[in-house]
């Protein structure tokens, strides 16, 4: 069981606060079950200029920053750490031009 309050004071701690808990199904293919959910600045490999070259391109001409590369593997060192600990799963929600939503949820059931 996933002590979400635990979960979520440690992303505040690493300098990442507004992280919510919600559960359920989602459109987002793996996002279900519980999980925590906020927004962060782009940052490291989620940085525009960090993208490939493809990603880029489709990041300038999309308008709205939204074209990024979402594996989990991009998302900032610290939020990694933190789900391994708990043995969570890293899912990039949704890219804006300045900010990304991350989530920390279960790993899907199989």
């Amino acid at each position: 069981m996933t002590d979400w309050e635990r979960v979520k004071l440690e992303l505040k701690e690493a300098g990442y606060s507004g992280f919510e808990f919600d559960s359920g199904d989602t459109a987002v293919s793996e996002l279900s079950g519980e999980w925590v959910a906020g927004q962060i600045a782009r940052e490291g490999a989620l940085k525009h200029e960090n993208q490939p070259r493809l990603i880029r391109i489709l990041d300038a001409v999309s308008g709205d920053g939204g074209a990024v590369d979402a594996a989990p593997e991009n998302a900032p060192e610290s939020i990694r750490n933190i789900a391994t600990e708990h043995g969570l799963e890293v899912v990039i929600i949704s890219v804006s031009t300045d900010e990304a939503r991350i989530a920390l949820c279960d790993p899907p059931k199989r």
